[in-house]
Formats: structure tokens, C-alpha cells, sequence
């Protein structure tokens, strides 16, 4: 159920940021109008001070998310130099506990 939430709730911050960039967008041509001979700067100016916090804040939102509603095949583990992290186990195969002697090349028994 973990996966579900975090899919869904990571979905609907990429989804609402996103629509606040296209806002971002309208807002920087409103304002960059509103300005002597349609500045560039003010559009810039007003693009980036609004798409900067939103994408911060959105990035922000998701490692929360993350945190909150981990997958179930993941578990917290302390790592050396690294501090405590996610972690994804998986099992490769199953070992194989036979046992085989090395032989001399070239000999002839």
C-alpha cells in the first residue's frame, strides 16, 4: 500500500508543480507587458523567482514523501561514510553449497 501513496502522492506534487509553471509562465508575460518595451529581464526575472522555489519546494515534497510511505521492499540501513539510507534487497538466486576442486591443468590422471 506504501508503493500506492507514494506513487499517488509524488504524482500529484509533479502534476500541481507543473501546472504552477505554466501559471509562472502567464504571470512572467503579464508582468514583462506591464513594463517600457516588454522587458526580457522582468520576464526572467519573474520565470525564475517563481519556478526556482516551486521546483525547491516540489523536490522537497517528494523526499518527504519518500521518507513517509517507503516501498515495502525497501528498508533503512546504516551505510559506512554515508549515513542511514534506503535500501532495495533482492534475492539473486539461491547459493549454491556444492563444492568443486580445483584440478591442475595439464595433468593426467
Amino acid at each position: 500500500m506504501n508503493s500506492y501513496k507514494q506513487s499517488l502522492y509524488s504524482g500529484i506534487v509533479r502534476i500541481t508543480a507543473n501546472l504552477l509553471m505554466v501559471g509562472a509562465v502567464f504571470l512572467a508575460m503579464y508582468m514583462a507587458a506591464h513594463t517600457p518595451g516588454g522587458s526580457v529581464m522582468t520576464f526572467c526575472g519573474w520565470f525564475f523567482g517563481v519556478s526556482v522555489p516551486v521546483w525547491m519546494l516540489a523536490g522537497w515534497l517528494t523526499r518527504r514523501i519518500r521518507r513517509l510511505y517507503p516501498a515495502e521492499e525497501l528498508t533503512w540501513i546504516e551505510l559506512p561514510g554515508k549515513g542511514t539510507a534506503f535500501v532495495k534487497w533482492t534475492v539473486c538466486g539461491r547459493a549454491d553449497t556444492s563444492i568443486v576442486h580445483a584440478t591442475e591443468s595439464g595433468s593426467a590422471h
